[in-house]
Parts: C-alpha cells; structure tokens; sequence
C-alpha cells in the first residue's frame, strides 16, 4: 500500500472509531499501527500473499469470467471449494458476461466495495487486462492479492462521511461501481447515492444481493418501514414514485436525471429455500 493510501485508510479507521467511543479511538491509534506494520511484512515478505503481475497471464487472460471467478474461489462464480467440497453459489458469471464484454478490452476504472480477500478483483484484475482496480473494504488487512493496478483502501459503509472522504479521495472517475459489502438496507442505498455519481457516462453500478433481507432479517432493521433497494430499482424502472429516508430530494433527482436504464438479475444461490441472488445493474446516461 502506498504511503499515501496508508494514511487515507488510518485516518478513516480512527474516524469510524471515534463514531463510536473516544475509547474505542485511543485502543485504535497504535493497534492499527500495528497491523498495517504486519501487513506490509505479509505483503512484501510472505509467499502467502499472491502477486497477480506475476501469473501465467497468457493463460488467465482467456479464461471467461465464471472460469476466472471459480479459479480464485469467488461466490460470483458457479461453486467455492472449500475442504475440496463444493458448494454451489451465486451464479452471477453469466450477467456479468453479458454487461461487462463490451469494456473487456477498454483501459476502465473499477471500484468494489467489499472487497474482502480480493477474490472477486483478481478475477477481474484478468478479465480487465487494462483496468485499474480499487477494492475498498471496512478491513484492510484482508487482502490477499497484490498488483501495481491493484489499490486498497478502508472504508466504513454504514458512515455517510466515511464514504463521501472515500469518493472525494478518489481522482479517477469511475467506470464500474460494485457493492458487495453490508448488505445492510441502508448502507446500499446511501452507498448507491453517493457512488452513482462518480461513474463515468455509459457506466455501470452493480449491486449484488440485493435481497438478501427476505432470510437474513437482521440486514433491514427498519422491519419492512423503509423501501428496500431493489423496490426503489423497480419503482425508477417504472417511472413511479417513491420515497426513502436516506435519500434527500437532491439526490433522488440526480438518479432520476441520470440514470438510463436498470436491470435485475436473479442468481442461483438458496438459504432455507429463499434464492439470495438478487443482482441489480443500473447503467448511467
């Protein structure tokens, strides 16, 4: 991580922790220290951590995405193995094929929110041989993938100011925004709000999951009183009404204004016999 990341990311830790407790702050200020101190000595010094520029990228590079997504164990794909068991997933290869093929030999700017271990931002890392990737994650001592196109950055989605530091930090205009971090109903939309807008004309913001509230309750603590993401999707696909209380007029105009059209997409993933895999694409005029 560059120096300068380093000191937007620290700077946002300790100011999502002091939104907590000024105790919760002061543990932070040499604890984080602490482990980006580690986490560069992983990064530079471990062969656990994989260095993509160094690949067979001749290889890679022709691997379709469901191919590239279930080779780096990511839920995008079709299965994950884990203790060489496979467990089917979310299925959402096919829609991204079908979005993303036209930028495939594009120089673009892609940002992921929840970018975890960077399982998903390795696949398109080769699917993307021109792109610079930003993953961008509320712990930034995951990652386990490195590359000069690769940019990591903490953020907190569920802090309106965190997000708006992270979108004023950025200077590359974006041209593909994915949200696969909270889940949380709130957290979508106001990351949807803010993001929206830094997406180059013609771009494309993906929101993954977006019904997971129909089994994991706990991600829509509004208990069914606020409008979710995918029905204000729909309700603006309709050119319907409608209304949420972490949307001001201002930005609700502005998507109204900007976006072209929306697309959703239904993956494969079940729990507790509920399909989970819900994916919205809503591209920009």
């Amino acid at each position: 991580m560059h120096l300068k990341n380093f000191w937007f990311s620290y700077k946002n830790i300790l100011l999502s922790a002091i939104e907590v407790s000024y105790l919760k702050f002061i543990t932070r200020i040499f604890g984080i220290l602490y482990k980006f101190l580690i986490r560069f000595l992983r990064h530079n010094f471990s062969s656990k951590i994989i260095n993509l520029d160094n690949l067979d990228k001749e290889n890679l590079k022709n691997l379709n995405l469901n191919e590239l997504f279930n080779k780096f164990n990511c839920d995008k794909g079709t299965f994950l193995k884990i203790n060489n068991k496979k467990i089917f997933t979310h299925n959402y290869s096919i829609f991204y094929e079908k979005y993303f093929s036209k930028l495939k030999e594009k120089k673009i700017n892609l940002l992921e929110l929840g970018s975890h271990e960077g399982k998903g931002l390795a696949a398109f890392f080769y699917y993307f041989p021109f792109s610079n990737i930003i993953g961008a994650n509320n712990n930034p001592f995951q990652m386990k993938f490195k590359s000069h196109r690769i940019k990591e950055l903490y953020v907190d989605v569920s802090s309106k100011k965190i997000l708006r530091n992270l979108s004023n930090y950025l200077v590359e205009d974006l041209d593909i925004v994915i949200d696969d971090a909270s889940h949380n109903l709130r957290d979508i939309i106001i990351s949807f709000t803010i993001f929206f807008k830094k997406l180059n004309k013609g771009g494309i913001y993906v929101i993954e999951d977006c019904n997971q509230f129909e089994v994991f309750k706990e991600l829509d603590p509004y208990n069914g009183k606020e409008i979710s993401p995918k029905e204000m999707l729909i309700k603006i696909k309709n050119n319907e009404s409608f209304s949420s209380s972490f949307i001001n007029e201002e930005d609700k105009k502005y998507l109204l204004e900007n976006i072209k059209d929306i697309e959703i997409k239904k993956g494969s993933m079940m729990i507790n016999n509920v399909n989970i895999s819900d994916i919205a694409f809503i591209f920009k005029r």
